[in-house]
């Protein structure tokens, strides 16, 4: 499984950038029990699988909201991808939210938000539902960051 990491367009002033991906080699070595078992219940990427950087603010008070979502999607059935925030980065201002792992959907889902330009703020993720069912093949996603100027 491969992912395409796309900044989105900026809603005023402020910029978005995110860089990386992640692809998920699924094999019999992700076998639960080895042969004629299921497949394990999740795959992580590394922490810093993609790499954002948040610039063009008007200073550490000004406020700003990053949202995600997944296009062109193969689809795989009961199969959810995930993504978390896993470091605050650096710059004035803040970050917060999305330490958690936030459901990816096909429509913008809030994410995390902050303050001020942050730069190398972490990203990581997580799919599961893959199944012995699934169907063996490439499938793939374009994870699309977009900020929003609060």
């Amino acid at each position: 499984m491969a992912f395409l990491i796309l900044s989105g367009p900026s809603a005023c002033a402020v910029d978005i950038y995110a860089a990386g991906g992640c692809n998920f080699i699924i094999d019999s070595s992700c076998l639960v029990g080895g042969a004629g078992s299921d497949l394990m219940k999740y795959f992580e990427s590394k922490l810093d699988a993609t790499v954002i950087n948040i610039t063009g603010t008007g200073g550490s008070g000004d406020a700003w909201q990053v949202r995600v979502r997944k296009s062109g999607v193969s689809q795989m059935q009961g199969v959810t991808l995930y993504v978390k925030r896993t470091g605050d980065g650096s710059g004035s201002g803040t970050v917060s939210g999305g330490s958690s792992y936030v459901a990816v959907e096909t429509s913008d889902t809030d994410f995390f938000e902050g303050s001020g330009d942050r730069t190398d703020i972490t990203v990581q993720y997580k799919v599961s539902g893959i199944s012995i069912n699934v169907p063996p093949g490439n499938y793939s996603a374009t994870i699309i960051f977009t900020v929003v100027d609060r």
